[in-house]
């Protein structure tokens, strides 16, 4: 009995110890199949068949891509797609196996065709890029009023908490709709806060500096009523709170085919700390009238203090007063006052500037004379200076030390804008493209639609022309005196037209116009 018991055991031990080696086996065949799974998996993945359609969809992406930036003449985008159509050829024919896909051929034409897969993605996102920027900058159809909470740069008031439980000054006479919007959200961030309503501006800045009130709620826009009174206002004040209301407005543009009509395009230069888009009086103004059949461009500036009738007064101010009621308004005042048609604005804040120049490289710009701008200190020589974006800005900012003021302000203004223009129409527009839109992302806008600016660089491209620019200035006669319709009780510098100056400019604008060059008389 025994003997059968041990003969039994010594089967069950058998039996266990078969299963655990057919347990094992089948653990090692499904190791050995999922290897054999994982190694075909990636060899489906690298083949040459894989590889080259990535390379393919890369390519088609890029050429895609240029297709909608259309800023490239055909010419070269058809060299573009047979360089790309050709690189594809190539390393199908360096991959395609003839014996087997682990030839040293092929391993090459692998790897060079993963390389050239990156540096065509690369080049997409580089344009995809571009094209979302033009995009932001260009069909501009918004405008935004900041209003703020100003009190004294040396006061204690430094953020809201610190206004709690006072009474600041608000101005509800003017800009109601906006004030009643800012003070909602004011109390929604500072309940406590009360409003006292002063229909005075005079009194409102007057009260800030006695320390009558802590702060005053008032729309940016409106420091140049306060500046009549309190020249360094900007300066001596701080801003401890702002909301910003942002409006769609009505499209003014003027629309024509840019590569074959002739178009003005009003350039308003800001120096604000909101957005580009902000309403904001105008330090520049500035009408670029484009003949892209005789390839002249003239360059017109108004002095910012010019005497006109602005378009929503229906009274005369200083041009720069026009843009309190948006670019829409200053761009209506000027085609009234010149007797002419804009078709575009452009709207640059001074900060953009820098960036644009430096994104071109510098630029050379010829001064008639020497001398130090107040802003950063540099020394302009008589002759030719290259400069930088932070020089270009102290250049033309620079009023003091000239020996005509703002007069010769708009001269340098316009010396910088050719020199830009010259070097943004040369080759290195085709290296710098996405730089320099880069640059004035966020600082500049204009109601021209991307296709209208990509047809103007693609122009260029094409003929790589180059470009007669003429440039004026209207001249006037400065006065101190009041009855501007801003502030009619403020005495107030302004610039009274010289009638022969604005004749003339508005002569040459329109023998443009009738497709005639243009030669400037000294």
């Amino acid at each position: 009995m025994l003997e059968i018991l041990s003969e039994i055991d010594k089967f069950l031990k058998s039996t266990h110890e078969y299963a655990n080696i057919v347990t094992i086996k089948e653990k090692r065949d499904k190791m050995a199949k999922k290897a054999s799974n994982t190694d075909s998996i990636i060899q489906k993945i690298t083949s040459w068949k894989v590889i080259i359609a990535i390379q393919i969809i890369a390519s088609l992406v890029l050429v895609a891509l240029f297709f909608k930036l259309g800023a490239l003449p055909m010419k070269y985008t058809f060299v573009i797609i047979a360089v790309v159509l050709l690189l594809c050829v190539g390393t199908f024919f360096l991959m395609k196996p003839s014996e087997n896909e682990k030839s040293v051929k092929n391993i090459v034409g692998k790897v060079v065709s993963l390389l050239l897969s990156v540096v065509l993605l690369m080049g997409s996102l580089y344009i995809a890029k571009g094209n979302s920027v033009l995009d932001k900058i260009s069909g501009a159809n918004t405008q935004t009023t900041r209003m703020v909470v100003v009190a004294l740069k040396d006061s204690k008031y430094d953020e809201l908490s610190d206004l709690k439980n006072q009474t600041i000054e608000v101005n509800n006479a003017v800009d109601e709709e906006n004030m009643k919007k800012a003070i909602t959200e004011l109390n929604k961030a500072e309940s406590s806060i009360k409003t006292n309503d002063v229909k005075d501006f005079d009194k409102l800045a007057n009260d800030l500096y006695s320390g009558k009130t802590p702060a005053i709620l008032v729309n940016q826009s409106y420091y140049a009523v306060f500046e009549a009174n309190h020249e360094n206002f900007e300066s001596e004040t701080k801003e401890i709170w702002h909301y910003d209301i942002t409006q769609e407005i009505k499209d003014i543009s003027k629309n024509v085919d840019v590569t074959e009509s002739l178009f003005t395009i009003y350039i308003s230069g800001i120096d604000t700390s909101g957005p580009v888009s902000t309403v904001s009086r105008s330090d520049v103004n500035m009408l670029v009238t484009v003949n892209p059949k005789t390839k002249q461009i003239l360059m017109t500036s108004i002095p910012r203090d010019y005497y006109v009738t602005l378009a929503n007064k229906g009274k005369k101010d200083k041009l720069t007063h026009a843009g309190l009621a948006g670019v829409e308004n200053s761009v209506k005042t000027i085609e009234n006052f010149l007797n002419i048609d804009v078709n575009y604005y452009a709207r640059v804040n001074f900060t953009s500037l820098v960036t644009m120049v430096d994104a071109l490289g510098g630029i050379t710009v010829d001064s008639p004379v020497a001398f130090t701008t107040m802003h950063g200190n540099y020394h302009i020589v008589k002759g030719s200076n290259n400069l930088n974006g932070q020089q270009a800005l102290g250049f033309v900012r620079e009023r003091y030390g000239l020996a005509n003021g703002d007069n010769d302000r708009v001269k340098n203004q316009q010396r910088v804008l050719t020199a830009m223009l010259k070097k943004a129409m040369s080759p290195k527009i085709i290296t710098n493209y996405n730089s320099i839109l880069n640059s004035i992302a966020g600082s500049f806008e204009t109601n021209m639609s991307s296709s209208e600016i990509t047809s103007l660089i693609q122009m260029q491209l094409d003929d790589m022309a180059s470009w007669d620019i003429h440039q004026i200035q209207l001249s006037g006669r400065g006065t101190s005196m009041t009855g501007g319709a801003y502030m009619p009780n403020n005495k107030l510098y302004y610039m009274i037209p010289n009638d022969e100056s604005v004749s003339y400019c508005s002569s040459l604008i329109k023998k443009m116009m009738n497709g005639e060059k243009i030669t400037i008389k000294e």
